[in-house]
């Protein structure tokens, strides 16, 4: 065998598990067709993360006179806006290049596609080896097969969005996830006219009914028209969109149609001559096997969740399992995280989920390291099973994608109120109001109103 693992596909679960793999002394190969950092580092979590930053600093300006900074004009250049993008992406993905080659994994830059159990053709060669990890990851969805979307064709999805700036005044997004909502913040915030349209009664139905409708206050005092329950009809060249609610049947005309309703996995890699079919994901067990001898998969192809920091969980957990090595991931507990003004970030059970659920929820207009952020919006929330574990939390918050993981470790380490409760938090700090949020639980919280019996 050329290999001891070769992985197919250079995203944040390819690359993690080749590097996991070379630190564990086997000699490994990584097969990427396009750029490593795939999706996550090069169309998808980084660089949208840097336009929303740049985003964010110039809704802010507005507020700045109050802060007793005074500048007489801002100006807002999206080419610049970009070129920082690109000049991180390019940073990020040159480490990740250097990562590979210091922990003496072969870069194959090719399209690779199987040819049987422990053979892989790439650049007009054939590769074997005694494992395989499929990492292909997923592309922008234009519809399913059942309910295509009529008028793809004159629609941006978030690779061309995020290649380069669009020439558009006013915007509708098609879709109410995490993508469109972050592009709606993005977009708004750099003063564009924005349409959301909503298959759905609400927005980010991932998420509580509460966090849904605290967001979408935000999104509508940036300026955000959305619009629920929006049946797509059709989009004509002229970017006219016909749509339908329960109130009847309408039409909005804009300069760019950006759709936002979900990705599916990269499947075409030769799953038939290993005798592996799937239609919408690659089913694997609890240890990333496929089920064919040496073949484990991870990340978006099989179909669990869609986010760069389960990939490479559950890389992990598949070179793990191929070398005999006992799992050092828990893959049950995932934090998911929406970079909107303020963040959205949840992680474990939702209170309508657990019988005799105990919740505790701070609010951030009682913080004062977010008062001074110029933010007084948001909340902390946690759950806690009739045994007083904490099984999941919800935080809309400043930087709230940083604060679930300590919330996230307390789901996954299965801590009580008590425990959680007793760790001295930083003040002033947002993340004092995980503690508050915690002890209000039981109605200890310092900065809150007593509960009502």
């Amino acid at each position: 065998m050329d290999f001891d693992l070769i992985v197919l596909g250079g995203g944040p679960g390819g690359y993690t598990g080749a590097i996991r793999a070379a630190k564990l002394g086997k000699k490994v190969a990584l097969i990427e067709k396009d750029k490593v950092g795939g999706t996550c580092l090069n169309r998808g979590c980084i660089p949208t993360k840097a336009l929303l930053h740049s985003g964010e600093l110039y809704y802010g300006s507005k507020e700045w006179e109050n802060l007793g900074i005074n500048v007489p004009s801002v100006s807002l250049d999206e080419n610049k806006i970009y070129e920082h993008k690109e000049s991180v992406v390019s940073s990020l993905r040159e480490g990740v290049k250097s990562l590979l080659k210091s922990n003496g994994v072969t870069l194959i830059e090719a399209e690779g596609k199987l040819t049987g159990v422990n053979g892989i053709t790439a650049g007009g060669k054939e590769y074997t080896s005694d494992y395989i990890l499929l990492a292909t990851g997923s592309v922008p969805s234009s519809g399913s097969k059942e309910r295509p979307l009529i008028g793809a064709e004159y629609t941006l999805n978030s690779d061309d969005v995020l290649a380069a700036p669009i020439d558009a005044g006013s915007i509708v997004i098609i879709g109410a996830g995490v993508i469109a909502v972050e592009f709606a913040t993005y977009y708004s915030q750099i003063g564009k006219d924005v349409t959301l349209l909503a298959p759905g009664e609400r927005i980010i139905k991932m998420m509580s009914k509460d966090a849904s409708v605290q967001l979408a206050a935000v999104l509508k005092k940036q300026g955000v028209k959305i619009i629920t329950g929006a049946k797509i009809k059709g989009i004509n060249k002229e970017h006219t969109v016909f749509y339908e609610t329960e109130k009847g049947e309408f039409t909005v005309t804009c300069d760019a149609v950006i759709t936002a309703i979900g990705r599916k996995a990269v499947l075409d890699i030769g799953l038939e001559n290993v005798g592996l079919s799937a239609e919408k994901s690659l089913s694997v067990d609890d240890n990333m096997y496929t089920g064919v001898a040496g073949i484990y998969a991870c990340g978006d192809i099989i179909g669990r969740i869609q986010l760069a920091h389960f990939a490479a969980a559950s890389a992990i957990t598949a070179v793990e399992s191929m070398f005999g090595i006992k799992h050092s991931m828990d893959l049950t507990v995932c934090p998911s995280c929406i970079y909107t003004m303020p963040e959205l970030a949840s992680v474990g059970r939702k209170e309508t989920d657990i019988e005799g659920a105990k919740v505790g929820k701070f609010l951030m207009g009682a913080n004062g390291k977010s008062l001074i952020e110029g933010v007084n919006r948001g909340y902390i929330k946690v759950i806690a099973d009739s045994n007083d574990k904490i099984v999941g939390a919800e935080v809309f918050a400043v930087r709230g994608t940083d604060l679930i993981g300590e919330l996230a470790l307390a789901v996954s380490k299965g801590l009580t109120t008590h425990e959680a409760a007793s760790v001295i938090h930083p003040h002033p700090t947002v993340m004092e109001a995980v503690g508050e949020a915690i002890e209000d639980i039981e109605g200890l919280a310092t900065h809150m109103a007593p509960k009502r019996k």
